[in-house]
């Protein structure tokens, strides 16, 4: 199984919207699950501190890649 945390079903939405839209923003998957933008901010750095995802150039014009 790895040693790679599990997710739970936000977490999982999170990475399928990712999968779906490589460019989107904090605030649209905000919009998209109904959930605050802090609420995606922490998912987010939790993704990328296990491995999930990493952020391809800049904040503005980079995208999401989804290991």
């Amino acid at each position: 199984m790895g040693n790679k945390k599990s997710l739970n079903s936000r977490r999982e939405k999170i990475l399928e919207e990712i999968r779906n839209n490589p460019n989107i923003t904090q605030v649209q998957l905000a919009q998209v699950i109904g959930v605050g933008v802090t609420t995606i901010e922490n998912n987010i750095r939790f993704l990328k501190e296990n491995g999930y995802i990493e952020r391809v150039g800049s904040n503005k014009t980079g995208y999401w890649n989804v290991k």
